[in-house]
């Protein structure tokens, strides 16, 4: 507090301090809930088809594209969230209170749960149509590619509904969906690529 008040000789900082420490933290929750939930979400996948003895949904190669370059530049592109209506109305977070809160181990929990509901229905009836595996394992790895790109605008808040805000104003993180859509098609499309992911083209 003295730095600050040395620094400026105005009072008035202590606020603005506060108030940037506020969305600081509220970035990093941001931040933390979108990565958890999609390792929570590739850690459900691939745990169901060992149990049930089923060749893996996805490759680790392809789970390592997906946590670097298709969740690495949205993750990066929410620490720049501005601050959401009513960071100074409400009250401090005691010293007691984790950085893991209630509202995102529900978002984390809900998230992958109800992505792992649908991907592995997905799986099991793909395995069912005699595709070859490598291509289900392109499905796959594109599916929990795109789900990562969309869900990140919804923990753009944490206390709101998508319908609340505008989704799409954060101008970074736009590029950063952009760009990773580009990324997710070079991995399928571009022969480099499908011989480092072991992918195959996908029709439409």
């Amino acid at each position: 507090v003295s730095d600050l008040v040395l620094l400026t000789d105005d009072f008035s900082i202590l606020p603005a301090a506060i108030k940037e420490g506020r969305v600081i933290v509220d970035n990093m929750r941001k931040v933390v809930s979108y990565l958890l939930s999609g390792s929570f979400t590739e850690t459900i996948l691939i745990g169901t088809a060992l149990i049930l003895g089923f060749p893996l949904p996805i490759t680790a190669l392809q789970i390592l594209w997906i946590n670097l370059i298709e969740d690495g530049l949205p993750g990066i592109a929410l620490t720049f969230e501005k601050a959401e209506k009513g960071i100074m109305e409400r009250g401090p977070d005691t010293p007691n209170t984790p950085l893991l809160t209630s509202e995102m181990k529900f978002i984390i929990f809900a998230i992958s749960l109800i992505t792992d509901i649908i991907l592995v229905g997905l799986f099991i009836w793909l395995l069912q149509q005699t595709i070859p595996i490598e291509h289900i394992q392109t499905i796959l790895f594109v599916a929990l590619g795109l789900d990562s790109l969309l869900y990140v605008y919804s923990l753009r808040s944490l206390k709101k509904n998508i319908w609340e805000y505008n989704p799409f104003s954060n101008m970074l993180l736009n590029g950063a969906v952009a760009i990773g859509v580009v990324a997710l098609v070079a991995a399928v499309y571009l022969p480099i690529l499908q011989k480092l992911l072991h992918t195959t083209p996908l029709s439409v």
